[in-house]
């Protein structure tokens, strides 16, 4: 089954059980292979009950032809004997024998039933892990990685439990008790069945009780593990910064804080299970002593008197007690598999949640027509609110841009200003508030998201990395490049040294985030997969503000050159970075204030309200530059005069 087949099947509208068993069985069935196996182990389990039931019949046909066996002997007659101990023989060794194929239908049902349980799993696990993928931007900012990650986990593994629970314990037992019952009115009398139903509900009774009581405890216990796990998880993906500021006994602190709410809920979690067990044990002692005393005195057929010869009383008592202890036996797992039921629905509950989570940003149904060269992107009046229009923070106002096929355009001005906010737009991470984005003449909001995602390549400032090879990451840029395309794909990104230097070369683990490289080159491997991908479209977002100066130099000229023939935007908080570029677009507090080249706005030509903002910006990063250069001057030559002295 491909990701397709498996996103076709929607989720159940609830965590009610009435709604999660079809959903699990259109799962199960997808496939050919999978529905025969399962229809393997329920035929299985059907022998594994009847042939079950059938042992202490037979051993009862045994025990009462013994007891004819022993009187026949007391009256001398030989060949009554005979005939009775054969019989015996025969019916202990059919007895046997059913005993034989009722745990070899066990395990064949366990050995059929194991594939489809993980099929289903892994394949509510993809239908899981494709949904979040396709969510917005907004929905991962405000989940915890670590709390989601445990939610699909426990959710995926319930499916197991949820199958062997309801099809292979619930309804067998329940068909058990009903011929049980038979049995034993025909053997006995309906006083008999009372005893052994009352037991049933009692202990049924009990066992909801104390599972419900247990099942929110546990739901408590699994919300503090999932903080417990998200705060984990938080901590080690930013341990630089937890050692540098020095606040490891904090994290450890707030850790070992969440780690015993946690195990507070689990110990109260834990004493509920161990009541429930205890009352499980004392109702069951309690409703066998009952059922055989009752059969054993005649209750309900006379008192002491009984109706048939003592060889029949004492075959009944034993098959009563044979089918009573076949009978408990799966209904002392019936309490387990009810506690593991109430959690794993818990458990899918979350699970389905996450499932049934639209995406803020509704796919379109156009895609762009393939062509070569630039797009045009056009941004008309466009506003835009973090947290909705009516009482979010506005970050972008009133913007609107052309930017013509092959064209590059830097975007700059102060932090805040909305530069990011805007590619953010153009990619679609977020719908605009007001206005419209257009590509080529479409609004995005119309375009299927994969089709967009398709022209462009993007390089952020922060280049995350897949803590896989080299090769890997690359080829992140375009999954079917061959290794002659990534090697040149690197080789324009200005990585041939890099690789040359690695002594596995494109083989290199990078680490997690990419540590293990130097911030020029996790940039330099973004800049190669936007060569491997040959957009249409190149963002680059403050793709040289982490850099140094000899470094960025090296950077902005692979920009460049991947930028050729492409329409291309620069966002940057160095003026130098988009110096070159067709047009600068200035904004400030989330306006364009002005815009131009950087001849006309170096010359107060630029269009907009505040002409010349752009000026004075350079001249001050110049200023700036001016003051790093002497104070580097000054040190290097201090350094000089010590070493003369020295």
């Amino acid at each position: 089954m491909d990701a397709d087949d498996v996103d076709d099947i929607p989720p159940p509208p609830s965590a009610a059980l009435v709604d999660v068993l079809p959903y699990l069985y259109r799962v199960s069935v997808a496939q050919r292979g999978t529905a025969i196996r399962l229809a393997f182990a329920v035929s299985a389990m059907l022998v594994q009950k009847s042939t079950g039931l059938a042992v202490p019949i037979l051993f009862k046909v045994a025990v009462d032809r013994l007891t004819d066996a022993a009187m026949a002997s007391g009256v001398g007659n030989d060949a009554a004997v005979a005939l009775a101990l054969r019989a015996a023989a025969w019916a202990l060794v059919a007895s046997g024998t059913f005993k034989a194929i009722s745990g070899l239908a066990t395990e064949l049902r366990s050995v059929a039933f194991t594939p489809v349980a993980q099929a289903a799993g892994r394949r509510v696990a993809l239908q899981v892990f494709n949904h979040v993928l396709n969510l917005d931007l907004s929905f991962h900012l405000d989940r915890r990685t670590g709390a989601l990650q445990r939610i699909i986990d426990r959710g995926t593994r319930s499916i197991t439990m949820v199958f062997r629970a309801v099809v292979f314990t619930f309804v067998p037992t329940m068909v058990e008790l009903a011929l049980v019952c038979f049995l034993l009115w025909r053997a006995f009398s309906w006083h008999v069945v009372a005893i052994v139903l009352s037991t049933f509900v009692l202990y049924v009774g009990w066992t909801v009780r104390m599972t419900g009581v247990s099942a929110e405890l546990r739901k408590i216990a699994n919300k503090m593990d999932g903080i417990t796990t998200g705060k984990a998880v938080d901590a080690l993906l930013n341990y630089e910064t937890v050692t540098t500021f020095g606040n490891v006994k904090l994290e450890s602190d707030s850790y070992d804080q969440l780690l015993r709410s946690y195990h507070e809920a689990a110990l109260g979690s834990e004493r509920a299970s161990s009541a429930l067990n205890a009352g499980q044990a004392v109702i069951l002692a309690g409703g066998m002593t009952c059922v055989l005393a009752s059969a054993a005195l005649g209750i309900g057929r006379g008192g002491l008197e009984f109706v048939g010869p003592i060889s029949t009383r004492v075959g009944d008592l034993v098959m009563a007690n044979g089918l009573l202890l076949q009978l408990w036996a799966p209904l002392q797992f019936l309490g387990f598999f009810y506690r593991e039921l109430r959690q794993s629905l818990v458990d899918m509950e979350a699970m389905f949640e996450v499932m049934s989570t639209t995406s803020a940003i509704p796919d379109g149904t156009q895609t762009l027509p393939a062509k070569e060269g630039g797009a045009r992107v056009t941004l008309r009046d466009v506003s835009f609110t973090y947290g909705g229009a009516v009482g979010g923070r506005k970050v972008v106002k009133n913007v609107s841009l052309d930017i013509s096929e092959g064209q590059s355009v830097g975007i700059v001005g102060p932090s805040g200003s909305g530069k990011s906010t805007l590619l953010r737009l153009l990619l679609r991470m977020y719908d605009v508030t007001g206005g419209s984005v257009e590509v080529d003449g479409v609004d995005v909001r119309n375009l299927r998201q994969d089709s967009l995602r398709s022209i462009t390549a993007v390089v952020p400032q922060d280049t995350v990395l897949f803590n896989d090879t080299l090769r890997h990451n690359l080829r992140y840029g375009r999954a079917a490049a061959s290794e002659e395309e990534v090697l040149k794909a690197a080789s324009d990104a200005r990585l041939d040294g890099t690789l040359a230097a690695m002594p596995d070369g494109l083989q290199t683990m990078v680490g997690e985030r990419g540590v293990k490289l130097s911030g020029g080159e996790k940039q330099r491997v973004a800049i190669a997969r936007a060569f491997l991908r040959s957009p249409r479209l190149l963002l680059a977002d403050e793709a040289t503000s982490a850099l140094d100066t000899a470094t960025e130099v090296g950077i902005l000229q692979s920009l460049q050159e991947v930028a050729e023939g492409r329409t291309a935007v620069f966002v940057a908080h160095r003026l130098s970075t988009v110096r070159s570029c067709d047009k600068i677009v200035v904004m400030e507090a989330g306006s364009i204030v002005e815009q131009g080249t950087h001849a006309q706005l170096m010359d107060g030509k630029g269009e907009g309200p505040k002409s010349g903002l752009y000026a004075s910006m350079w001249a001050s990063q110049q200023a700036e530059i001016e003051e790093e250069a002497r104070v580097a001057a000054s040190k290097s030559n201090l350094g000089v005069f010590s070493e003369v002295e020295t």
